[in-house]
């Protein structure tokens, strides 16, 4: 029963000093491990311990004598604060922006920067260094341009160069935006509201300068056409009463008589009717006809 005791506290031991030598790393993480501080010792030829350790699996790190740095072997995202950075003709931008990193070199990565937080105080100040210095020289037409994806293929480009030496590889770089300050944005917008109300007052006058000749080409036409319409009514009337006169003469002239009787019938319709009370002579000539008895009648 002793036996068993004892082999059960051997194991629990050798489990307890395992779990301290013993790190398993998962496909999401790699790590840097030197052996007294030093990541290849060499002994009688052999190197002593593996430094960069980037498979999946079980490694040995005894305390005391290992020290083992484990990092995230995935692709990072780095979100950088809006920055305000001025272009080739010395517009004032707040620029906004993102990058895309991982760990290339677990050991360049330790001998460098030693921490992520670190990494990502290093990545901002290079990426950073190389947009303010690529937006001097390109206006804010080539940012709202097809020269954009240039631009920041040139940024990623030349970042990506500063940063492998500390063993991080920059994957991506892209402008997120690119827009005025806002202490700026008010300035700009009454601007662009005066320059609005300047063009709208513009049209708005030529508008009316429009309108003014438009009504004074309508009247100009219509008094035309009026003076031409009475010309023509004139002229008209004057054909009429000629032809008329030339009726009435043509007809008087056949029966003098007649015409004289018809007119006089005319002319006591148009003056007398049922309403009408008139003490006249009968010797008036006007009532010639309304008195007389019958053809040849004298009144």
């Amino acid at each position: 029963m002793s036996r068993r005791i004892v082999t059960l506290l051997l194991l629990a031991t050798l489990a307890v000093v395992g779990s301290f030598c013993v790190v398993v790393l998962d496909e999401r993480q790699q790590a840097f491990r030197t052996l007294l501080n030093d990541p290849e010792p060499v002994l009688f030829g052999f190197s002593l311990n593996t430094a960069v350790l980037v498979e999946p699996g079980w490694y040995l790190r005894i305390p005391g004598l290992h020290q083992l740095y484990v990092y995230d072997r995935r692709l990072l995202r780095y979100e950088a604060s809006p920055r305000n950075l001025y272009t080739s003709e010395k517009l004032l931008l707040e620029v906004d922006y993102y990058a895309m990193w991982r760990i290339a070199d677990p050991r360049l990565f330790f001998e460098s920067v030693r921490t992520q937080r670190e990494a990502l105080g290093r990545l901002d100040t290079i990426t950073y260094s190389e947009l303010r210095t690529t937006l001097a020289q390109h206006t804010l037409a080539d940012l709202l341009s097809a020269k954009r994806r240039a631009i920041t293929q040139a940024i990623t480009a030349n970042s990506a160069a500063k940063l492998s030496p500390l063993g991080i590889e920059l994957v991506d770089l892209k402008l997120r935006r690119t827009d005025y300050p806002q202490v700026n944005l008010d300035r700009i917008f009454q601007r662009m509201r005066s320059e609005r109300e300047r063009f709208a007052k513009k049209f708005r006058a030529e508008g009316e300068e429009q309108a003014r000749t438009i009504r004074a080409n309508a009247d100009h036409k219509s008094q035309v056409v009026r003076a031409e319409a009475s010309s023509e009514a004139a002229v008209l009337r004057g054909e009429g009463d000629a032809e008329a006169a030339d009726i009435y003469a043509q007809a008087y002239g056949k029966d003098p008589e007649f015409y004289a009787f018809i007119r006089s019938l005319e002319a006591y319709e148009k003056a007398l009717d049922e309403g009408t009370t008139l003490i006249l002579s009968p010797k008036l000539p006007f009532l010639r006809y309304l008195f007389s008895v019958g053809p040849g009648s004298t009144p």
